[in-house]
């Protein structure tokens, strides 16, 4: 048996192991790491992302009411918060100060870890490099009769909705249904 399988009466059953922040997904309100964390693999993925537009909004936090700039990422629901050191990479990756030039382009979304007040932890970070991307691999499209057992996945925490959009070209329908799901978690 390899890690994670259980042999029960002959039956063998396969553990999922979660990230232990995922116990908290729900109430989290911003993307962090624990999203981009990938429980076959035991790591972090990198994903191709694209920017929606920038806002700005408080936040209470730690340090209590913050003045924060948040993205909205078309692969998620949730807002990421975007500190100076993400904007200076998207900086340097489109060549332009102008937040502007930085929506809807495809741009590497990783997890590296860094220095805070409570050690070193892992902080969602853009890459300044450009994206690999796949020109010949097309995702094939969710099967209409797929979306339910999706929706239940999403349900149950055993997947997210970056990682079915990751392999599949959903309808704007379906994307709303898998949003929903992933809302009631």
């Amino acid at each position: 048996m390899t890690e994670g399988e259980i042999c029960l009466n002959s039956i063998q059953f396969y553990l999922i192991m979660a990230h232990w922040r995922a116990n908290f997904k729900e109430s989290d309100k911003y993307l962090g790491a624990v999203d981009l964390w990938d429980d076959q693999k035991k790591n972090y993925k990198q994903v191709v992302v694209h920017v929606e537009k920038f806002f700005q909004d408080e936040m209470v936090g730690q340090m209590g009411k913050e003045r924060k700039v948040f993205a909205k990422l078309k692969e998620f629901t949730k807002p990421m918060v975007v500190n100076v050191t993400n904007f200076k990479r998207l900086q340097k990756l489109f060549d332009s100060v102008e937040q502007d030039m930085f929506v809807g382009k495809p741009v590497a979304l990783g997890v590296e870890k860094v220095s805070s007040p409570e050690g070193k932890v892992d902080a969602l970070r853009f890459s300044s490099r450009a994206p690999q991307v796949q020109a010949t691999a097309k995702k094939p499209a969710l099967p209409d009769d797929a979306l339910p057992k999706a929706v239940a996945s999403i349900e149950k925490k055993a997947t997210t909705v970056a990682n079915i959009l990751s392999k599949y070209t959903v309808t704007d329908e379906q994307r709303k249904a898998l949003e929903d799901a992933a809302k009631d978690i």
